[in-house]
C-alpha cells in the first residue's frame, strides 16, 4: 500500500508545473554561482608570492584595529551600514551623535579625530590607485588602539557605538569577531592547501561551497512545491474522495511527504554530482584521491534536513489553513535568516541556512562540524514533528468532513 501511494505521489509531482519551475530555477542558480574556474585556479602556493588570499582573524588586537578603521571611515563619510531586520539600511549620524562617536574613537586610540583623519589620508596618498600591486597594501591600513587599552574596554566602547548607530551594525560583537580579514602568510596558505588535499580531498570543500549556495534557494523554493501539493486536492475538489479512502491519514501524509521530499532532493543530488566533477578531476591531476561520494554525503547532511523542515512546515501550515499562508510566513523566515547572518562562514547556531561561502577553511570547519551536526539534527527532528502534527490535523479534518476551523454541514 505504501509503495503504491509513494509512486502515485511521485507521478503527481512530475505532473506539476511548479516542480519544473523549481528544477529550472535551482539548476540555473547553481550553475551561475559555481563554475569550473574555481577548480582551474586551485594550485599549491609557492614561497615569495605577493598575495595568498585572506583569512578571518580571531586575534584581538587585529580585530580592534580593523574595527576602529571601519569606525573612522564611517565617521568621516557619515555612512554606517546596518541590517536591523535582515535588510540593508544606511544610517547617518546627527551632529550630536557624530560628536559622541568621535569621543569613543578617541578614547580607544588615544588620539584626536583630526589626527587620525590626517594619518589615514597621508597613508593612502602614498599609494597609486592605478597600481594594482600596491592596492592590496593600501587596503591593509589599520587604526592602532591606545596602549594598555583592553579588549573588554573595546567591547564596552562598541556597545556604545551600537546604541548610537542602531541594531545590525558591524560593531556588534558577533559581527566584528567574525568579519575582520587579514592577508594569509605563505605558511597559512600552505597549511590550508594541505588540509584541502588531505582532509577534504578537494571535493568535500567543493560540496560545502555548493551547499552554501544551494541552501539559499532551498530555504524558499520547496515552499511552493509543498503548498501546491497540499492544496491540490482542494483545487480539484477531491478532498471528500481522499477522506473516504481506506488508507490511514498517517499513510497518506507520510507517503505524500516522502514522495515530495525525494523529488525535491533528486535535482539537488544530480546537480551536485555534475558540479563536483571538475574538482574531482582537478584532484586527480594534483595526485589527490578525491572523494567521489562527496556529492551524496555532504548535501545529505547539509541540505536534506533543510529541505525536510521547509517542506514539512509548508505541509503543516497549508493543511491547517487551506490557504497559501505558508508562502508568506516561510519566505519571510528564509529571507530574514539569510540577511540576518553575522558571517558567511560558520557560526551555525540554529540558522536555517547554514553558510560556508569559501572553498576551504578546513581547520575552521573541523572545529565547527559538531555545531553543524547539532543544527541539522535539530531541523531533522523538527521536520518529523511537523509531519506528525500534519497527520493529526489531517485526521481531524477527515473526522469533521472538511476544514479544521469549522465543521462541514453539507450533506
Amino acid at each position: 500500500m505504501f509503495g503504491t501511494l509513494f509512486l502515485k505521489e511521485c507521478r503527481q509531482v512530475l505532473r506539476s508545473l511548479v516542480y519544473y519551475i523549481y528544477v529550472i530555477v535551482f539548476v540555473l542558480f547553481m550553475t551561475s554561482q559555481m563554475s569550473s574556474e574555481g577548480s582551474a585556479g586551485f594550485r599549491e602556493p609557492m614561497p615569495g608570492e605577493s598575495y595568498y588570499g585572506e583569512t578571518i582573524t580571531h586575534d584581538e588586537t587585529l580585530i580592534m584595529e580593523g574595527t576602529l578603521k571601519n569606525l573612522l571611515q564611517g565617521i568621516i563619510y557619515n555612512s554606517f551600514a546596518t541590517y536591523p531586520m535582515g535588510f540593508y539600511k544606511e544610517v547617518k549620524l546627527s551632529d550630536s551623535e557624530a560628536v559622541q562617536a568621535k569621543e569613543i574613537l578617541e578614547r580607544c586610540t588615544g588620539k584626536t579625530f583630526e589626527a587620525l583623519q590626517e594619518e589615514m589620508i597621508n597613508y593612502y596618498n602614498q599609494f597609486s590607485a592605478e597600481n594594482p600591486e600596491v592596492a592590496m597594501e593600501a587596503a591593509n591600513y589599520k587604526v592602532p588602539v591606545k596602549e594598555g587599552f583592553t579588549y573588554e574596554e573595546f567591547g564596552e566602547a562598541m556597545e556604545e557605538i551600537c546604541r548610537i548607530v542602531g541594531k545590525g551594525s558591524d560593531y556588534e560583537k558577533d559581527n566584528y569577531e567574525n568579519r575582520i580579514e587579514v592577508p594569509m602568510t605563505y605558511e597559512q596558505a600552505k597549511e590550508e592547501y594541505d588540509n584541502l588535499c588531505t582532509k577534504d580531498r578537494l571535493t568535500r570543500a567543493c560540496m560545502r561551497l555548493f551547499c552554501d549556495y544551494a541552501g539559499i534557494v532551498l530555504a524558499i523554493l520547496p515552499i511552493f512545491v509543498g503548498v501546491s501539493r497540499a492544496l491540490r486536492d482542494k483545487r480539484a475538489k477531491a478532498q471528500q474522495v481522499m477522506f473516504s479512502k481506506p488508507a490511514s491519514g498517517a499513510l497518506i501524509i507520510v507517503s505524500r511527504y516522502l514522495a515530495n521530499l525525494a523529488m525535491l532532493c533528486l535535482p539537488v543530488i544530480a546537480t551536485a554530482f555534475l558540479l563536483q566533477q571538475p574538482y574531482y578531476y582537478k584532484a586527480q591531476t594534483l595526485g589527490v584521491q578525491g572523494d567521489i561520494w562527496a556529492f551524496l554525503t555532504v548535501p545529505g547532511v547539509w541540505l536534506v534536513p533543510e529541505i525536510m523542515i521547509v517542506l514539512a512546515l509548508s505541509f503543516l501550515i497549508t493543511e491547517c489553513t487551506d490557504t497559501i499562508l505558508a508562502v508568506f510566513v516561510q519566505v519571510a523566515w528564509g529571507i530574514g535568516g539569510l540577511f540576518g547572518a553575522t558571517t558567511l562562514v560558520g557560526n551555525f547556531g540554529l540558522k536555517l541556512v547554514a553558510r560556508w561561502n569559501t572553498l576551504g577553511e578546513t581547520a575552521l570547519y573541523v572545529s565547527q562540524e559538531k555545531a553543524l551536526l547539532y543544527n541539522r539534527g535539530y531541523y531533522f527532528l523538527l521536520s518529523i514533528l511537523c509531519v506528525v502534527l500534519t497527520v493529526i490535523v489531517y485526521e481531524r479534518k477527515r473526522g469533521r468532513g472538511g476544514s479544521l476551523l469549522w465543521k462541514n454541514t453539507k450533506s
